[in-house]
């Protein structure tokens, strides 16, 4: 009976889990550029096979193999709907592509569009991340008519002030978030990084949240009912465990 607790405790602690991504998704139904995640959950028998490599630390026949784990989590890499808006300083990427922005962490890369001016004119995210160009330089906007074409180039009064960097990957969902919009490469995501060549840029739109509100609201609803099951089968094993307890104690 032990092993049920284990396997049902192990069962509510995947299913806040997973209530914590789908939450966040929620969360984020309103946020430009949001890409929703899935949570994913394997058995700990093939975790603690893959784990356990000697006899003492793994034995197939008397190990547990009951209850999961949420090991990862999967972007919907979909397009989310776009959003007219009518303000020149947004765009919305058309395709797998990703801004590059300067950090004081280095090059990061975001979806969403939604951007400004800073104190020096340079075009930038509301956060302060200043948009890079094709030669690697932030992007400065010196005048009032800005219009950016579908490859980036932007002209203000008819003047070119740069090209927005946009660029593509081999593996993007290996992308790490930062938060913030903000997704940050390794070194072995970026060898697989190229301009964009699958991308367009549309200005005066945003690309919204992927997120679907009522597919997560089911999965929030299916994930309350498993951990409200879970903890009915621990009430009712230590029900039994308390039964068996008071009977072994009257014997004799």
């Amino acid at each position: 009976m032990i092993p049920g607790i284990y396997i049902s405790a192990g069962g509510m602690i995947a299913s806040e889990q997973r209530q914590s991504v789908y939450a966040n998704n929620v969360a984020n139904a309103s946020t430009a550029g949001y890409k929703a995640l899935t949570p994913v959950q394997l058995g700990f028998y093939p975790l603690f096979q893959k784990a356990g490599e000697s006899y003492h630390v793994y034995v197939p026949k008397t190990a547990p193999g009951g209850g999961v784990k949420v090991v990862e989590t999967f972007p919907d890499l979909s397009l989310g709907p776009l959003k007219q808006t009518g303000n020149p300083l947004n765009i919305a990427i058309q395709g797998p592509g990703y801004i590059v922005l300067q950090t004081s962490s280095g090059e990061r890369f975001t979806r969403a569009g939604d951007l400004t001016l800073d104190a020096e004119g340079y075009l930038s995210t509301p956060q302060g991340y200043r948009v890079l160009g094709m030669n690697g330089q932030p992007i400065q906007i010196q005048g009032t008519e800005i219009n950016i074409s579908s490859d980036g180039n932007v002209t203000v009064d008819g003047v070119s002030a740069g090209q927005i960097r946009c660029v593509e990957f081999k593996n993007p969902e290996r992308l790490t978030r930062e938060g913030e919009n903000l997704y940050s490469a390794s070194k072995e995501i970026q060898q697989g990084m190229q301009p964009a060549t699958k991308s367009s840029l549309r200005q005066g739109y945003l690309e919204w949240s992927n997120t679907k509100i009522p597919t997560e609201m089911i999965r929030v609803t299916l994930g309350l009912r498993a951990y409200e099951a879970n903890q009915r089968v621990i009430s009712a094993i230590d029900e039994s465990i308390g039964r068996l307890i008071e009977q072994v104690g009257l014997v004799g």
